[in-house]
């Protein structure tokens, strides 16, 4: 990392020895060209036909997986990004017109330049007018017509002159993936990045035949600042940041003295695979009847965990049950029993005990569509005092005391899917890996197999196992229960078993990011190659990539 922890700001310059990402020391006036290209996704990129681009690739730090901000989609946030150092939340850029920005206190990474080298020349090209009063900073800030001028300006800028930062905007493979889709799949895609390949080629060789070039230390960028819009084979969708092709960057980072490095896509979660049952509607739904379904009563002594993961295909619902013990499920909450639901984006466990006037209920975390989520709530004592616990992905979210709620025993069947009643909406999601144990199953125990898709006696708590339904069975009538108690549940209704493959608790998009190259990264990898030392109060947000 480049950012300092001490609480003043350093205003000398990093020392050679500090500067250098590897141990070949090579001495000179230190350069830098950036090229920004729009709309090349990482993954189309890696697999076009880019023999310039793959010649760096032996003495450079790249990957084809970088990342732009997640959920940013417009092209100035990004390039407002690339070019300041610090995401959308501190540039504030927007909107094209650029109005109510915050680019005065967090600038383009020139102004950095300059405030520190004052004698730096930095020239950037453009075809886009919304860019080009990005760079304002730049001692040459250009206009140009296309893609073909940019280069032109970028080889003329590298023959006569002796800028120090050379900036050239490339915007064609954008248009080409705005016009026929963002994959190699269609040719004219393709077609314009192998075109941009051909031109950073012809931009190198000029770079490498200047006349003092042997003197001279150059730190080449490429990357693009998004990918685009396509639709991922579903067997390559793992649901993860990674699988959207916008976000979808690519980072080149070469200088003939770096080392070899590339940054491959970080480990995402386990694989989740199986056959299983869709619940939507009224039917199909399960029960375990009659007495075999009083060991999963509540009464005002038990201890008890219920685990289950649930994948929902709807952003929002409206109170359908997931899984219950009561009579119905209507509006007014009647009778004595408990029941799991969902209700907006996130979950509940509600109950009614022989004690209570009206119901009660413990909300749990947020779920997101089409994602594996383990929901848990469980019954803890606490001297005299007990609680319902709820947890999602094993992590707490609230507590409800139950304490003077008396027994929720009753004598209705175990239901998952649709609960009779009125008032609800009715379900639209896979349920899976349920377990009832009868424990206050601990917190740290929750948290660390709650990714985990199957139990086994290795579970410290597995003894206190008195219900547990993969729900994977793939055929049948049933959903078998392979805990000691053996109460299947029965289907009911028309069903389909379905083939699923899925992660299962992948790290949230802000976890994984850090972990790969970013487009915000750009700015503080140059002024660490410029041996510019970054400031506490600068309050960038990119980390410095080394080769080792």
């Amino acid at each position: 990392m480049a950012i300092f922890s001490c609480n003043k700001d350093f205003d000398k310059t990093l020392t050679e020895k500090d500067g250098k990402d590897t141990t070949n020391v090579r001495y000179g006036n230190r350069k830098v060209l950036y090229l920004v290209v729009d709309g090349a996704r990482g993954q189309s990129v890696s697999t076009a036909n880019i023999p310039n681009i793959t010649a760096l690739l032996p003495n450079a730090i790249y990957s084809w997986v970088g990342l732009n901000e997640p959920e940013v989609t417009l092209d100035a946030s990004n390039w407002a990004s690339m070019l300041t150092g610090v995401k959308k939340a501190k540039h504030m850029v927007t909107n094209n017109d650029l109005t109510n920005n915050n680019l005065q206190n967090y600038p383009a990474v020139f102004k950095r330049i300059k405030e520190n080298k004052s004698s730096t020349k930095i020239a950037s090209y453009t075809s886009s007018s919304v860019f080009q009063k990005l760079t304002a900073d730049a001692t040459i800030n250009s206009l140009l017509t296309n893609d073909d001028a940019v280069k032109a300006a970028v080889i003329n800028q590298l023959n006569t002159d002796t800028a120090s930062v050379i900036l050239g905007h490339f915007t064609d493979v954008e248009k080409a993936g705005a016009s026929v889709g963002y994959d190699n799949s269609f040719p004219a895609y393709k077609t314009a990045i192998e075109k941009f390949d051909s031109s950073v080629g012809e931009i190198l060789a000029v770079l490498k035949k200047r006349a003092n070039y042997i003197n001279e230390d150059w730190l080449v960028v490429i990357a693009s600042s998004d990918g685009g819009a396509y639709a991922l084979p579903p067997n390559s969708d793992d649901q993860t940041i990674f699988s959207k092709p916008a976000n979808n960057s690519f980072i080149i980072y070469y200088s003939p003295t770096y080392q070899k490095r590339i940054i491959v896509k970080p480990f995402t979660g386990n694989r989740y695979l199986g056959k299983t049952i869709k619940f939507v509607g009224e039917e199909p739904r399960a029960e375990i009847a009659g007495a075999d379904a009083a060991v999963y009563n509540i009464d005002d002594t038990t201890k008890m965990t219920i685990e289950l993961k649930v994948k929902k295909n709807q952003d929002i619902f409206r109170w359908p049950s997931v899984l219950g013990k009561r009579n119905e499920w209507s509006s007014g909450h009647p009778g004595v029993g408990w029941v799991i639901y969902l209700e907006e984006g996130y979950w509940y466990f509600e109950w009614r005990g022989t004690k209570d006037s009206d119901y009660k209920q413990c909300r749990g975390g947020d779920i997101r569509k089409g994602r594996w989520e383990n929901l848990s709530v469980k019954l803890e004592q606490r001297g005299n005092q007990r609680f319902i616990r709820t947890y999602t992905n094993g992590v707490y979210n609230n507590e409800v005391e139950i304490t003077a709620s008396g027994s929720l025993a009753n004598s209705s069947p175990l239901k998952l899917g649709f609960l009779n009643g009125t008032g609800h909406g009715v379900p639209d999601y896979y349920v899976t890996d349920i377990r009832f144990f009868k424990l206050s199953v601990p917190d740290g125990v929750i948290g660390n197999y709650a990714c985990e898709t199957s139990i086994d006696q290795s579970h410290p708590s597995y003894n206190y196992l008195v219900g547990y339904w993969p729900a994977t069975d793939g055929n049948g009538n049933k959903m078998a229960d392979l805990s000691s108690q053996a109460h299947d549940f029965t289907l009911i209704g028309a069903f389909t078993w379905e083939n699923f493959n899925d992660l299962i608790c992948p790290p949230d998009a802000g976890t994984l990011a850090v972990l790969v190259p970013q487009t915000s990264d750009i700015p503080s990898q140059i002024l660490n190659w410029l041996k510019i030392a970054n400031r506490q109060t600068w309050g960038l947000d990119g980390r410095v990539w080394l080769d080792q």
